[in-house]
This record gives C-alpha cells, structure tokens and sequence, in this order.
C-alpha cells in the first residue's frame, strides 16, 4: 500500500486559474492540473493507493466552507486533512467534531496564514489537537511562492514539540527546505514526523541519507507534494535508494502513514 502524505487539490474553476499563477511566481513547474481528476490520473500512473489532500484557509472564515469541500472530497483513496486558522477559538469540542466528520489530521501554513509557529496565541489549538490526538501537518522551511520570511523553521518546530511532546507534529519537507542545518540541530532524532514532499529529489543525496539514518525510520513519509512534484518520479526515486532496507522503504511508502492516521487498510 503506497500512501502520499502531501498533496493539494482545488475545485476544478479555481485550479484552472491558481495552479498557473503559483507556478509562475514560484518558478516551479506543474505536475497535473490541480484538480482531483488530475490526482486521481497521477496516481493511477504512478502506482499510488492512496493520497492525502489539504488545501489552505488563508482567512479564519473560509475555514467552513474549505471543510465542507474537503470532506465533499471522501472517496475510497482521497483522505482529506482538515483546514484551520490561527484566528479561530480552538478548545477540545472543535477538534473533536473535525475528528467526528471523519478527519485524520488538519493542515496548517504558518506562511500564508500569517503566524509564527511557537505563538502563544497557538497553544489552545495545539492544546487541544493535541489531547484529541489530532495529527497536525505543518508546511515547514520556505515557500518559493512567498517572501523570504520563514514562520516554521526547525527551532520554532522544536519549541512547539517541547511545549507539547504528545502533539503529532508533520513537518513537511523533511524539517523544511534550505534549512537542512538547523532541522538536523534542532528536530533529527526527535518524536516528530517528517514528509518528503518537494525536497525528496532535491536534497544533496548524503544529506537525505544522514536524516534517513539519524531519525526514526517509523517517523518518516513518502509525500510528493502534487502538482507542484511529480508522483511517479518521486516514487520510482525513493523506491530505487540504495541505502533503504525494504522494510524502511515499506514504512516510508505507506505502514507509517496508515499507523499515523489509524488506517484500515
């Protein structure tokens, strides 16, 4: 069972007009259309059972209608992460009900979303994800489609994780992009999860290895971060890594993932 953790989809209008907008301002190429026929069509080519969508609430009041769309989006290989903002009132009800709709998780974009991730402002939610065992997936590093300030680089993960050792932090793109020194500092070898979505074919290859080697394998996940990557290349990439036993690369591609989120597969 292949499970990517990291992907986005869009109503099909809205991605026929955003995907070539983001792709231009972050100088990155597209890899389907954004939709979730274009999804379903990556995955069929490239091998992936299942995939996990999010998309972003950049306002506190489009967090409803997103998660009604999400959960829209429920069928037998498309599991949806629920969206959320910052300026929210989090207490244990309102993740518990995002948990009874069905949701495995919640994903969070400290960058386009506006907060530094070690806010106080934060640790109600993180609070209460946390006691809901709600595992909260975070962009991590920079975003090539946004200004240079980073709101999740791999000290402020760790100050969230010390505060709150129970919370399942994600943090996509193994610790965050071009940040390399400081997630190997701060987060390698810590109780949290990392993805491999964009940066997988990116990393220097000893650097991808020492992570692979210094973290829980248990605590890694294939991602793809589609459209913005390539499924089949990501996969065919992981999946011919010499330095990976077959039972890591079992984990990584799908046990760990279906553990995580309490899958029945």
């Amino acid at each position: 069972m292949i499970i990517d953790f990291h992907t986005h989809v869009f109503p099909d209008d809205m991605a026929q007009s955003l995907i070539p907008k983001i792709s231009r301002r972050a100088k990155i190429p597209c890899h389907s259309d954004g939709s979730i026929n274009g999804l379903l069509c990556s995955m069929s080519r490239a091998g992936v059972d299942i995939s996990i969508i999010s998309r972003v609430a950049t306002k506190s009041h489009q967090v409803e209608t997103l998660n009604i769309w999400l959960e829209s989006t429920k069928i037998k290989n498309l599991i949806p992460m629920a969206a959320w903002h910052p300026d929210l009132t989090a207490d244990p009800s309102s993740i518990d009900e995002l948990k009874e709709s069905g949701f495995r998780g919640i994903k969070l974009h400290p960058d386009y979303q506006g907060f530094y991730i070690d806010e106080k402002r934060m640790f109600p939610f993180y609070e209460a994800a946390q006691s809901a065992a709600m595992p909260v997936l975070f962009h991590a590093g920079i975003d090539r489609g946004l200004p240079s300030e980073i709101h999740a680089p791999p000290e402020r993960i760790r100050n969230v994780h010390v505060r709150f050792p129970k919370l399942k932090i994600i943090a996509a793109h193994m610790g965050g992009e071009g940040n390399y020194e400081e997630t190997e500092e701060f987060l390698l070898g810590k109780d949290i999860y990392f993805d491999t979505s964009f940066v997988l074919r990116k990393m220097p290859l000893n650097i991808l290895e020492r992570f692979i080697k210094r973290h829980p394998v248990e605590q890694i996940l294939f991602g793809s971060d589609s459209p913005w990557s390539d499924q089949t290349l990501e996969l065919n990439y992981l999946q011919e890594l010499k330095f990976l036993s077959a039972d890591a690369k079992e984990k990584i591609l799908g046990k760990n993932a279906s553990e995580l989120l309490g899958l029945s597969i």
